[in-house]
């Protein structure tokens, strides 16, 4: 890059101060009012999504409404900033440096300190564009009729970024758009201004050698196993609590934490929320933190207008009502793999009942799957024959094999959690034709298993989320299974093929029965 007249040339403090570091928590008014923020250049573009930006408003709001209601903590801690602190010179007109500028006599602009920021600029940025979206529409009411919040809220100085990418100008553009939507849709005023600048924080950590700042940075992100999706879930839950559930919090963690860490990986990956997704007809193969709204859903907080919530509300009362006389509590809740998640201790209810049907634990070789056998008396002889060679052929360990299998434990748990025993054999012998006529086909890559669920003829999680009785689901007619290039594409198939063969849903001829 040519250095042009105005160019900020970095130079770092001296070396004395290098091994220096501070940590602090600030709110964001002070955070995001520091001028000698910097956006340096080897940041990453701005990249954040409207899915992301979405989930930080909506839990922004969750949390300033929990604020202002005594139910939450007094403020909101928002993750940590690492902030590199470097001063700066700026060239002359001529481009001179300052020690040019002294020798020539030129006038010398003073050295100045920049905040660069090395981490959480996706956050800072959007967090910007959301009081520069409240600014606007602070800017719509005459200055005779501003409120003193509106006043403050624009006399504001606030740092401003620089973005070099053209990417980083999209999407900051496209995010504020959509956060000047929603503010106004929701009606944000003096309250969620209140939150934000005086009750959101962030702990602001500042080092003076960019090394030094880099190395924290890989430690903050690199310390060990990232924090768990569900783990965020249940921090955000545990934050839904209403007053009248948080005796139970305890009760609500105990649960929880006697779960293992890898089960509860599983069990969210594996099953909830691909039953969630595929039954709506989205990808379901990868479980991330972009995820977590899947399992964010319904307040029963009284100030909840929508009649949906207070449907699921009077359901509330009436749950708690029969759990007091019973003494079943977490025992009566009703759960649907596919019902609006109700934020709060009934999330934590929902899935423990899951945890208790036992689809996540592993099969071992020669047994049934440990939730099967508690089915074994309904199970016929095929679909029990079906369930053992799924646990005991020669390739069902191998990576494509396993995505093939997560789907069809999926699709299994999806119909026992909304019929139970009736027609589970054939529920068997149908998930086992459809899900494992892929694997037969062709090899089952990344992916692979997204693309089939969504481009294939039939999609049985959808049919079975629209379904009222089991021959609803029972009666899908599926294409016959085939080996694409007149051969296995993988080793150790052949056990499969028998299955199909039995079943009559295999065809030696390739170019017939395909989706």
């Amino acid at each position: 890059m040519s250095e042009g007249a105005g160019m900020v040339v970095m130079q770092p403090l001296p070396e004395e101060r290098s091994s220096q570091a501070r940590a602090a928590v600030c709110t964001l008014r002070s955070w995001l009012g520091d001028l000698a923020l910097n956006i340096p250049h080897y940041q990453r573009p701005y990249k954040w999504s409207m899915a992301q930006v979405q989930q930080l408003l909506r839990d922004i709001e969750q949390q300033a409404q929990a604020t202002a209601q005594d139910q939450g903590a007094s403020s909101y801690r928002m993750g940590t900033v690492v902030v590199h602190v470097e001063q700066a010179e700026e060239r002359g007109e001529g481009g001179e440096d300052v020690e040019a500028g002294q020798l020539s006599g030129q006038p010398v602009s003073p050295r100045r300190v920049l905040h660069h920021i090395v981490d959480g600029q996706q956050r800072t940025v959007t967090l910007l564009l959301v009081l520069h979206a409240l600014r606007a529409e602070s800017k719509l009411v005459p200055e005779e009729q501003r409120e003193p919040w509106q006043k403050e809220l624009l006399a504001l100085e606030l740092f401003e970024p620089k973005f070099p990418s053209p990417l980083s100008h999209q999407l900051v553009q496209a995010n504020y758009q959509a956060i000047a939507r929603h503010i106004r849709q929701a009606q944000w005023g003096q309250a969620q201004v209140s939150f934000l600048l005086e009750r959101c924080e962030v702990v602001r950590v500042e080092l003076y050698s960019l090394t030094e700042a880099f190395q924290f940075f890989d430690a903050q992100n690199g310390r060990g196993k990232p924090l768990c999706v569900h783990d965020l879930l249940k921090a955000f839950h545990l934050r839904a609590l209403r007053p009248a559930e948080l005796a139970l919090q305890g009760q609500a963690v105990q649960a929880w934490e006697q779960c293992s860490q890898s089960d509860l990986e599983r069990l969210f990956a594996r099953f909830l929320f691909q039953t969630r997704q595929r039954s709506r007809g989205r990808d379901a193969e990868y479980f991330g933190k972009r995820h977590v709204g899947v399992f964010k859903g319904i307040s029963l907080e009284s100030s909840a207008a929508a009649p949906m919530s207070r449907a699921w509300r009077m359901l509330d009362d009436a749950v708690h009502l029969l759990e007091s006389h019973t003494g079943t509590r977490g025992r009566v809740w009703p759960c649907q793999l596919d019902a609006p998640v109700v934020n709060g201790l009934r999330f934590f209810d929902w899935v423990q009942h899951y945890w208790g049907m036992g689809f996540h634990h592993k099969q071992e070789a020669g047994k049934l799957p440990p939730w099967a056998q508690k089915f074994e008396h309904a199970l016929a002889e095929d679909a029990r024959g079906i369930l053992l060679t799924l646990g005991r052929y020669a390739g069902r360990d191998r990576k494509g094999d396993s995505h093939v299998r997560a789907v069809f434990d999926a699709l299994l748990m999806y119909y026992v959690d909304k019929f139970g025993e009736q027609g589970l054999s054939q529920a068997v012998e149908l998930a086992f034709v459809w899900v494992y006529a892929r694997l037969l086909n062709r090899r089952v890559m990344a992916g692979s298993m997204d693309k089939f669920a969504s481009e294939g003829g039939v999609n049985p999680f959808a049919v079975l989320r629209d379904a009222i009785t089991p021959q609803d689901f029972l009666n899908i007619a599926l294409p016959s299974a085939f080996y694409e290039h007149g051969r296995p594409p993988s080793q150790g198939l052949e056990a499969l093929q028998r299955w199909m063969e039995k079943l009559g849903y295999w065809r030696q001829d390739g170019t017939e029965g395909r989706a």
